[in-house]
């Protein structure tokens, strides 16, 4: 079987400003917060279009594939699509409506809060995905522990800085930073917005520069920290340079989300075009050396990741 490409995101925790009634306290490791939104089945919307989580369980290691316990976690999110189909009979066509659920793979990792997601663009676009991810998980998260979740992709700043450099007018530069909640993310930048939360209790803070003649300026050392800050999931960029062929153009890091390879697992090998709600695959759980030999490279990658 082939690799399949996977989206790296990133989930943050915020506390909102206001307690609430039977709330409880923050797990040690803040990352375990994210499981009362995978312990069960169920339903949600996302922008109208009915979803649902599904057969999230632990990624258990097998001979050959170590990991640390009880720290990843894989399920699949679907999101339900109508597929009409025509059946001919005696002198004409009968048009037909069936459910078609679409299903992506999502492996998280509870203690540095990653989140690697099937790239899928039947599903939707990187930010589709990483938005109905956020809906999915805020619920149950908030009236368990009365914290936020807030995901966003993992973009390399270089990105940011090959646009820049490569165009010669910028127009508008805007950065959307989430209040510190990843302890390895840029120490300038989080210090001042753990600051400016004391003060003002932000969920997010936007920072927006405008110039209608296209002369702003990104200074080095200042924007870099923000990129940092934002590459590691805690937010996102989004610039308005020139265009190709005259006029405007805009570009974000939703649209540059770093992905990654992993092994295909053979319940996502099918040839069937969707997957039946509430099917459960018909290999074994325990001893799964293929959700093991995906385990093992998640953990690599993260491990590689940190050494950058």
């Amino acid at each position: 079987m082939s690799d399949k490409e996977y989206l790296i995101l990133r989930y943050s925790l915020v506390e909102e400003s206001q307690k609430a009634l039977n709330e409880k306290p923050i797990p040690e490791v803040k990352g375990h917060a994210i499981l009362p939104a995978i312990e069960e089945d169920r339903e949600f919307k996302s922008n109208g279009v009915l979803c649902s989580v599904l057969g999230f369980h632990v990624l258990k290691t097998s001979y050959g594939y170590d990991y640390p316990e009880n720290r990843f976690y894989i399920g699949k999110i679907a999101k339900l699509k109508k597929q009409q189909t025509g059946e001919r009979i005696p002198g004409d066509i009968v048009e037909f409506e069936h459910d078609n659920w679409i299903p992506i793979t999502v492996v998280l990792d509870v203690v540095t809060q990653h989140i690697f997601v099937r790239k899928d663009w039947r599903f939707g676009t990187p930010e589709n995905i990483a938005r109905s991810l956020q809906t999915a998980f805020t619920e149950p998260v908030l009236s368990v522990y009365n914290h936020r979740v807030f995901i966003e992709g993992k973009s390399e700043a270089s990105t940011f800085w090959n646009i820049v450099e490569s165009k010669s007018k910028i127009y508008r530069l805007e950065f959307k930073l989430i209040s510190p909640n990843i302890l390895d993310t840029n120490k300038k930048a989080r210090d001042a917005l753990e600051s400016l939360k004391e003060l003002f209790g932000q969920e997010e803070i936007d920072i927006i520069l405008k110039n209608e003649s296209g002369e702003l300026k990104t200074p080095e050392k200042i924007t870099s920290n923000y990129l940092e800050y934002i590459a590691e999931g805690e937010g996102s960029w989004s610039v308005v340079t020139e265009g190709d062929r005259g006029g405007k153009k805009a570009h974000n890091s939703n649209e540059n989300i770093d992905t990654i390879n992993l092994p295909e697992l053979e319940s996502e090998h099918t040839d069937e075009p969707q997957m039946e709600l509430g099917q459960q695959p018909n290999i074994a759980r325990p001893e799964n050396y293929e959700e093991a030999n995906l385990g093992s490279e998640i953990y690599a990658a993260i491990k590689d990741m940190e050494k950058d």
